[in-house]
């Protein structure tokens, strides 16, 4: 599983939850993201080390020159996502409503194109 399939998933049950007024699934998302922001233990890369025993294939990924911060990019995003989905569903649910639909619709793009434009925009900002 790679992250790309994981947005794809996470914004097709982010819409799914939202369309059929699941407030506790939709409550279950952000709680997962923050778990793998706050652990690190994300969910692709534990199917990985259990379909191949390691993190998945070596990738050598080239350091990024402008890297300002010691702090990953995924990570960021998904502390970002997680804020931006509780405060548009549980802080202001009556002016912000379409928040966590931008962040569904978003998702499902990111997992079907693979470009996300928010890790861009934290990776030009200096993440790794």
């Amino acid at each position: 599983m790679t992250e790309r399939v994981n947005r794809l998933i996470f914004g097709l049950c982010l819409i799914a939850f939202l369309f059929l007024e699941w407030d506790f699934a939709v409550l279950a998302i952000p709680t997962i993201l923050l778990f793998e922001a706050m652990t690190n233990l994300r969910i692709p890369r534990l199917i990985s080390r259990l379909n191949y025993a390691t993190d998945g294939p070596d990738i050598c990924i080239d350091e990024n020159p402008l890297c300002k911060f010691d702090f990953e990019a995924e990570r960021a995003l998904r502390y970002t996502l997680s804020f931006i989905i509780c405060m548009g569903f549980i802080f202001f649910d009556q002016t912000l409503w379409f928040l966590p639909y931008i962040i569904g619709l978003n998702l499902l793009l990111a997992g079907i194109t693979g470009i996300c434009p928010l890790l861009m925009l934290f990776r030009k900002a200096g993440f790794k």
